[in-house]
């Protein structure tokens, strides 16, 4: 099975959740393993793996199985960031926005139309608004998706997001010694550590 399937298969099982347990709540961190044995499997099924929740976030997981194989061949532990109390002007606080440095290799990564936001929303059967707007956030998962599939042989990826990506925007990446840096209009939105 092919990344792009896979990652979509992820996607989706992520809608399948309660989602007005997490409405509000935005992605801080993905990290997604992956085995050869999820590459040449025909078919893989997703559940759900542990649930954990603190006062500031949720943790979920979703793992790929194959039959006849015990351990997950996949693996995505997403890290949701609950929304601030509703009213509670104390908590409130504005994205803090970090400018771009010079990275080695900078290019283009994507940018994402409209309708690329809103059929990967169909697609994955996401019914999250701020993807259905006409000025549409970019769903992390297919950020991750797009990154997952620039590389050859990717066994693991973890994506630490800094501030909301928009359809229309021009995203670039480039290389910082550690990890691949993804920004657009000279600031940050997100980092990608390959392997």
């Amino acid at each position: 099975m092919n990344t792009y399937d896979r990652i979509m298969g992820i996607g989706t099982k992520m809608t399948d959740m309660d989602a007005s347990t997490y409405q509000g709540a935005f992605i801080g961190k993905i990290s997604y393993t992956t085995t050869k044995e999820a590459a040449e499997a025909l078919h893989i099924t997703y559940e759900y793996g542990d649930v954990k929740e603190n006062a500031f976030m949720y943790i979920l997981s979703i793992l790929g199985k194959v039959d006849g194989v015990e351990a997950p061949v996949e693996k995505m532990t997403i890290t949701l960031v609950k929304a601030q109390a509703a009213g509670d002007k104390s908590t409130e606080t504005e994205i803090k926005r970090t400018p771009k440095a010079e990275y080695e290799n900078e290019e283009p990564f994507h940018t994402f139309s409209k309708e690329e936001v809103y059929s990967f929303s169909r697609e994955t059967g996401d019914e999250n608004k701020i993807h259905l707007t006409d000025h549409p956030v970019v769903q992390g998962m297919l950020l991750v998706r797009t990154a997952a599939c620039k590389q050859e042989g990717l066994a693991r990826l973890d994506v630490k997001f800094t501030e909301p990506c928009y359809a229309e925007e021009e995203l670039y990446w480039g290389f910082n010694g550690r990890e691949n840096v993804l920004y657009a209009d000279g600031y940050i939105k997100a980092s990608f550590k390959i392997k």
